[in-house]
């Protein structure tokens, strides 16, 4: 449906390789926080969901988050081996063993291993092996996904990663006892090769290229602040003014006793002694199984599960992906008329070309196939909005955010999208089926942030007033989905348009004061100078234009160099 640049967390390792045994069918487990698909031994599924439903018990414990936010389950897909992950990408000979994608609006995925050229073991794993245990792979995509859900603040991209390494070493143990914080091979081994990197250089955001110990330094960083308690304090000063907009550098040596460089020094000694401390929780109670739901995958799903990872995992973006993918799933949709998931993933691709008509008449075969299928509901009712907007002479052109996601992200403050507010009279039937496919998929699945933010997009589409109904279903759709940027920017939005520009720029500061250069700050800061200028004066123009990257680049260098 709609998509922006996937935002993808990978852990690098080295490069796996195992021959691909013949594997059953598809299958889906369903536990309170995963779906996981994975073509194992339904006990196999079982069991590693169940250590997964730990894992979030375990990071919800030790993060100090009173009470988990609402959201959707993360698709977790359990494929073969490294090089089928590689494969799915495109990217073999990457060093890439997972991976995990935040920005989609059907929800996060992750995508794992079963095996590991090094371990040649299944994912149980075993410690002081060389190699990367697949367990370790999903338990550090994991913890970026908790860390967005329940976190939705600016942070740096040390600690991002950081967080996810230090968590993504948790052993359970048969006994089930829990070891947390435990030394991390492969990282040690990426600092005895590169060394301990320059911090000032690790803590900058616009120098985490050719750090070649990044993850591992930021691992050992972690590591030591989480178990010194005057760093730990120090650090947590320290995360505040980094998500109230001042520099991480700067922010380190305000409030690091010593400054960064003492800070290096303590972390040298800190490496040198390798008295590494963990934490060891006993008898760790187990989840429960029978909360865990097992069920065959259709055969026409199955059959295009790999083109359907490939589509979340950035091929929506790309157009010779998209291309490829359009030419397998119009054969097999030929192939089998009666599938409605097919038709539906076919429109989702005519859409994305920008193919309203075809995404129209295909999204129509799979509800004529099955009335209720909710991909294929929420398909047609975009299309429909899409060509309502052109019949009525409305401009979509495309933004920077992204070709694929310009039809419907909020408006930029220099007027990227034009609302378009005639009607006539082909348009009005486009717009009143649109809004029947929306809330029908509203009612179907009262749950999914989706159908609730494209209530918003058809008001604001059609040049409506916003109601109640509407703020608050995004509301829930951001507290859902708040991962996912397009739901953040429409809120920040309703906000504004209501006259809260409080909470519009309160929205805005979380991805503003982001330390990752990317399309989204470069919005997100242009928005929050709109908002707080209207706190000042609610009758002002308060047009902030969008910055380019080499734009914002200057005006940076150009803060940095003035005189104090």
């Amino acid at each position: 449906m709609i998509f922006k640049s996937a935002i993808k967390m990978i852990s690098a390792v080295s490069v796996l390789a195992l021959s691909a045994p013949a594997m059953a069918e598809w299958k889906v487990a369903t536990s309170e926080h995963f779906e996981m698909y994975s073509q194992e031994k339904e006990s196999e599924v079982v069991d590693f969901v169940a250590k997964l439903e730990r894992f979030n018990m375990l990071l919800t414990y030790f993060s100090g988050v009173a009470q988990e936010r609402p959201g959707r389950r993360l698709k977790v897909y359990w494929v073969r081996n490294a090089n089928q992950v590689q494969e799915i990408i495109r990217a073999i000979n990457s060093g890439v063993q997972g991976y995990y994608v935040s920005a989609t609006p059907y929800g996060a995925i992750a995508v794992v291993p079963g095996e590991t050229k090094a371990r040649g073991s299944r994912h149980a794993g075993a410690d002081k092996q060389e190699g990367i245990d697949p367990e370790e792979v999903i338990f550090h995509e994991y913890s970026h996904h908790f860390m967005l859900q329940n976190f939705p603040v600016a942070l740096p991209g040390w600690f991002i990663e950081g967080f996810a390494e230090y968590y993504g070493y948790t052993k359970m143990d048969p006994n089930g006892d829990i070891r947390l914080g435990t030394y991390a091979e492969s990282r040690t081994a990426e600092i005895n090769y590169f060394g301990i990197a320059n911090l000032e250089k690790l803590l900058d955001p616009n120098e985490r290229s050719g750090i070649g110990s990044f993850y591992g330094t930021s691992w050992l960083l972690t590591h030591y602040l989480n178990f010194d308690p005057a760093r730990k304090k120090q650090f947590d000063g320290y995360l505040a003014d980094v998500q109230n907009g001042m520099p991480s550098v700067d922010a380190a040596n305000k409030n690091f006793t010593g400054g960064i460089l003492q800070l290096r020094k303590e972390l040298d000694k800190y490496w040198r002694g390798r008295n590494f401390k963990f934490q060891t929780l006993s008898n760790v109670r187990d989840y429960d199984r029978s909360k865990i739901k097992v069920t065959a995958l259709p055969a026409d799903e199955s059959a295009a599960i790999i083109q359907s990872i490939r589509f979340y995992s950035g091929g929506a973006e790309d157009k010779t992906e998209r291309q490829r993918l359009r030419g397998f799933l119009q054969d097999a949709a030929k192939a089998q008329p009666q599938s409605a998931f097919l038709k539906a993933f076919l429109a989702d691709i005519y859409y994305q070309n920008d193919e309203d008509d075809l995404a129209i008449a295909s999204a129509a075969e799979a509800l004529t196939l099955n009335p209720s299928h909710h991909r294929a509901r929420l398909v047609k009712a975009v299309a429909l909005m899409e060509k309502a907007q052109t019949l009525e002479g409305g401009n979509t052109k495309r933004n920077e955010l992204s070709a694929a996601e310009a039809k419907v992200t909020p408006p930029d403050p220099d007027g990227t999208i034009v609302v378009t507010a005639s009607r006539n009279a082909q348009s009005q039937p486009l717009w009143a089926e649109a809004l029947k496919l929306i809330s029908a998929a509203n009612r179907a699945d009262p749950d999914d942030p989706y159908p609730l933010y494209l209530y918003y997009e058809y008001l604001r589409r059609r040049g409506e007033p916003l109601n109640e109904v509407a703020v608050d279903g995004l509301t829930k759709a951001h507290v859902t989905s708040p991962q996912y940027t397009p739901f953040r920017f429409a809120l920040a939005q309703a906000f504004s348009a209501e006259g809260d520009n409080k909470s519009a720029a309160a929205l805005a500061k979380a991805m503003a004061y982001s330390p990752h250069p990317s399309t989204e700050r470069r919005i997100a800061r242009a928005l929050l100078k709109r908002y707080e200028c209207l706190l000042v004066d609610p009758t002002a123009a308060c047009d902030f234009k969008v910055l380019t990257a080499e734009e914002e680049e200057k005006e940076e260098k150009a803060a940095k160099d003035k005189p104090a």
